[in-house]
């Protein structure tokens, strides 16, 4: 999902992990519908990233707050440690298990963070505006971090279309309503959408309209690296 601020992209997802009642229509989470019977059984199957880190982490160690949502579903021990070793690892934080989560970076605890919801394996991940406030390298890092849970159910708020670009397959843009709802491939050729949602394309997409305009080449614009190097290569391989 994105979109300007205000578009309502953090609501909607607080509405999605049952923390916000809606105040009108449904809100239905792996088949069920959310009422406020439901709700806390819901919340087991969504991990929800919030976009400040100091909202979510604030056990003394790293190992206590990866652990702290396997250990209050009840888990075994043996359980709670095999999750939590798991998910350490997964985030990329080995090696902080002792640590204080207050001395670490910003990325760094948007990792640990990460790692406490993994820990969970919740079905459906929830992010909201997960680069946030990171540097390039912060930015890739979670990332990488990500690419490999595309095969759970994942949404994403970001103002970052290169993100999203990397991480999903379907663009929902909002702007207090829904202003478009499809692929990527379609939402770079509405121009209006892009403006009214003062969104702009990411850097390879945008380089590649640039240069297809001095050039007067046409066809579907590439959207990444790989696409762009293929469209160069075809172009030196006719001169």
């Amino acid at each position: 999902m994105v979109g300007p601020n205000g578009a309502g992209k953090s609501t909607l997802l607080h509405i999605m992990s049952s923390l916000y009642t809606p105040t009108s229509g449904k809100v239905i989470v792996d088949g069920d519908e959310i009422t406020k019977k439901t709700a806390e059984k819901a919340r087991f199957k969504v991990g929800f990233l919030f976009q400040d880190p100091d909202d979510q982490v604030f056990m003394p160690r790293v190992w206590d707050d990866v652990a702290f949502g396997p250990v209050n579903m009840k888990l075994s021990p043996e359980e709670v440690a095999l999750r939590t070793k798991e998910a350490i690892e997964a985030a990329g934080i080995a090696g902080y298990e002792e640590r204080a989560p207050h001395h670490l970076s910003f990325g760094e605890k948007k990792r640990v963070a990460i790692a406490g919801i993994l820990a969970m394996r919740s079905p459906i991940l929830l992010l909201d505006e997960p680069t946030a406030n990171l540097d390039p390298q912060g930015r890739r890092d979670l990332v990488n971090v990500l690419l490999p849970l595309r095969d759970k159910a994942m949404v994403i708020a970001t103002h970052d279309l290169s993100v999203a670009l990397e991480l999903t397959d379907r663009v929902i843009v909002l702007k207090r309503t829904v202003l478009y709802d499809g692929s990527f491939r379609g939402l770079v050729e509405r121009p209006d959408i892009l403006s009214e949602a003062r969104l702009e394309l990411p850097s390879v997409p945008r380089l590649m309209e640039r240069w297809m305009e001095r050039t007067g080449r046409t066809g579907p614009l590439p959207l990444t690296i790989d696409d762009a190097l293929a469209v160069l290569e075809a172009e030196r391989m006719r001169q």
